[in-house]
């Protein structure tokens, strides 16, 4: 078969793979689209530790086992992945694909939105309250922002570089307002629009527009981070802290169960609420320009169809 391969200097090409084969608690799936985010541009960068190369990539799909079912998986890991014409995937990260979403669609809501979804839940958004989100732009932003209106925010802010997405965001209702990061001082930026602070920060960065994020808050505040996306080190203020909560919210070492159960409640939500995201296609054959893509920090969701 056909499939994507990182090579041990992390590079990305197609290539004839062999098939895999049935293994104990593990089925074989036939991919019809695949998705691709930042964690895996960052595995093949070895943030995570090393991987045996070559690997397949891709951490997420959607496709159809044997009998026939449509099914998303996700959280599939090396040498397995989801960039090839099958792959093996555990059964617990196996998740029945709804009839009403297209597979571009649920490819851009699945992990994105659970990433957004369980930490916005562990917040506690009460209703009113005014909710930032650092990193809006991307996938997970543009969910995050979307879910906590749902989950009862009065006003969502949406921070990120880049103007021009920034106001597709808010023309799209999705924001209230918006900070522009990276032109000076993003303390002043979030501040100026937060209306006497923040009660809750979503951060998909983790990295110094974390520590402006904070002080922009109202003491009490919760800022949940899940993204590492700037480096695995960010310095927080001891004195911030003593007045709000900050968790570390890693979605992807949850047990299956309850990422099964957040994908479930986000998966009612974008079929009764219509979440929607950004999405840019690419043909199989074209994986290596999705790659670059990513790797270019895209506004929306980067799905590989076959």
């Amino acid at each position: 078969m056909r499939a994507a391969l990182i090579d041990s200097d992390g590079g990305f090409a197609l290539a004839d793979h062999p098939e895999p084969t049935a293994q104990p608690g593990h089925r074989v799936i036939d991919v019809a689209a695949a998705g691709i985010g930042p964690t895996d541009l960052m595995r093949a960068k070895g943030f995570f530790g090393p991987v045996d190369a070559p690997y397949v990539p891709g951490g997420e799909g959607v496709g159809h086992l044997d009998d026939g079912s449509r099914v998303y998986f996700g959280h599939s890991r090396p040498p397995f992945g989801a960039i090839a014409e099958r792959t093996l995937v555990a059964e617990e990260e196996i998740w029945p694909a709804p009839d009403g979403l297209s597979d571009d669609q649920l490819i851009a809501l699945a992990i994105s939105g659970t990433g957004a979804l369980i930490p916005l839940e562990e917040a506690r958004i009460a209703k009113g309250e005014s909710v930032l989100i650092l990193g809006a732009t991307g996938p997970v932003g543009q969910i995050g922002a979307q879910v906590a209106r749902l989950l009862g925010a009065g006003r969502v802010v949406a921070a990120a570089r880049g103007r021009e997405r920034l106001e597709a965001m808010q023309a799209a209702g999705h924001a209230d307002a918006i900070a522009l990061l990276g032109e000076g001082d993003d303390e002043a930026a979030l501040k100026a629009v937060s209306e006497g602070g923040y009660d809750v920060v979503l951060d998909i960065i983790y990295g110094p527009p974390a520590q402006a994020a904070m002080r922009a808050t109202r003491p009490g505040a919760r800022m949940t981070s899940i993204g590492v996306q700037a480096g695995p080190t960010v310095t927080l203020s001891l004195r911030d802290l003593v007045f709000r909560s900050h968790i570390g919210v890693g979605t992807g070492q949850l047990p299956a169960s309850e990422r099964r159960a957040a994908y479930d409640r986000l998966i009612a939500m974008a079929m009764t609420q219509g979440l929607t995201v950004d999405t840019r296609r690419y043909a199989f054959a074209d994986a290596a320009d999705a790659w670059a893509a990513q790797a270019g920090s895209p506004h929306g969701k980067i799905v590989i169809t076959r």
